[in-house]
């Protein structure tokens, strides 16, 4: 889609925060991944209120050799 393409767009260009607001099954998760995948941007912090989505991103991104940790009510402490 074209607004995943400006927004990924943005995030490589790294020069501001980002806040993407989009429905259920729109592909957020996607605009996210992408520039991890492609450089080095620091950090990311990804929010959900579903922490099963939370748990399948951190065994993709790990599959992926990308460090990432999940918080949720289960982990903090």
């Amino acid at each position: 889609c074209l607004w995943q393409l400006k927004v990924t767009d943005v995030f490589l260009q790294n020069d501001c925060n980002i806040i993407c607001i989009a429905g259920t099954g729109m592909g957020k998760t996607l605009v996210f991944w992408s520039p991890l995948a492609i450089k080095d941007m620091g950090i990311l912090i990804v929010v959900t209120p579903l922490t099963q989505l939370g748990e399948q991103s951190i065994i993709f991104l790990k599959q992926a050799s990308i460090q990432s940790i999940l918080i949720s009510t289960e982990t903090a402490s």
